[in-house]
């Protein structure tokens, strides 16, 4: 009977702990999301994300080429043609200027507090298909590929994502997504952010804060200019209220309860039908491993 309440504890706490992580990536993914947008230049597609209100913008370089004006799509469908402010190729990050004001902006955090398996999604435009969403976690820090430093995630990324945002739970940027390897599944890689805060740095935009692990997320943004004649493109919208903790708690516990008592119960008729069953493992060892010598590691 103790072990039975003992399978109803731990299903109740796992079945929380999931519910509760899944709905912070969903509200950090939100937080997000009107902030990305989709990138076109000639036959090239990609995705970006605005860093200050008056229409400052990160993407990839590779993506942008040598062009100097691009067409941006806004996460709420409004075109407009973005001029290229510049582009650091060592980096494969680009300064865009969308040329509006009132939009809604990203936040930074260093990405020097990411560890192994910290879950993070990316945002951008897959096969041109934008506002898309993938979710995965960090498969390595400080990745180094031809004397440059990477992120590496398993989140899927595609043609369409790079210059997208890398974001972790809490919403905040915490890399640019720049290729992946082609003879891979989901391994891909991003700039860290602290990379694209250096280049925001050295054109002269300020941090409104200090980065460092502890830190509250950083908004970036530039000194105050004039004001532009184009009229804003994103007006306001209400948001929904977010439903209040005790039925985002109560809601998976209950249903967590249920199923691990019913759990417990089939498997306290299984024992009590007859000697314990052996020892399984579910991952047993193998004595073959795969040769990954002969890989050609490239960023595409």
């Amino acid at each position: 009977m103790r072990h039975e309440y003992l399978w109803v504890a731990v299903v109740g706490v796992v079945g929380v702990t999931a519910a509760v992580c899944a709905a912070d990536m969903t509200a950090a993914i939100e937080r997000v999301g009107e902030s990305v947008f989709t990138v076109k230049t000639g036959d090239r597609v990609g995705a970006g994300f605005i860093v200050s209100a008056d229409g400052r913008a990160l993407s990839s370089a590779h993506v942008v080429g040598e062009a100097t004006e691009v067409t941006v799509t806004l996460a709420n469908g409004v075109e407009l043609s973005a001029t290229v402010v510049g582009c650091d190729e060592v980096r494969d990050l680009a300064l865009l200027d969308l040329g509006v004001e009132n939009l809604p902006v990203v936040q930074f955090a260093s990405a020097s507090g990411l560890k192994q398996g910290t879950k993070v999604a990316a945002l951008g435009a897959p096969l041109g298909l934008g506002g898309s969403v993938t979710e995965g976690i960090v498969s390595a820090v400080g990745r180094q590929i031809d004397d440059k430093e990477y992120i590496q995630i398993d989140a899927a990324l595609n043609e369409g994502n790079s210059g997208g945002p890398i974001i972790d739970e809490k919403g905040r940027v915490v890399g640019v997504a720049t290729g992946v390897v082609k003879e891979a599944e989901n391994v891909g890689f991003a700039v860290p952010s602290d990379e694209a805060i250096a280049l925001l740095q050295s054109v002269g935009m300020k941090l409104s804060l200090p980065l460092d692990e502890g830190a509250t997320p950083v908004s970036v943004g530039s000194a105050p200019e004039p004001a532009r004649p184009t009229a804003p493109v994103w007006p306001p919208a209400p948001r929904a209220k977010a439903p209040g903790l005790l039925l985002l708690i109560g809601i998976p516990l209950v249903v967590s309860l249920v199923v691990s008592l019913v759990v417990s119960l089939l498997v306290t008729r299984a024992v009590g039908r007859g000697p314990s069953a052996p020892e399984v493992s579910l991952f047993p060892p193998s004595d073959q491993q795969e040769d990954l010598s002969d890989v050609d590691i490239t960023l595409e």
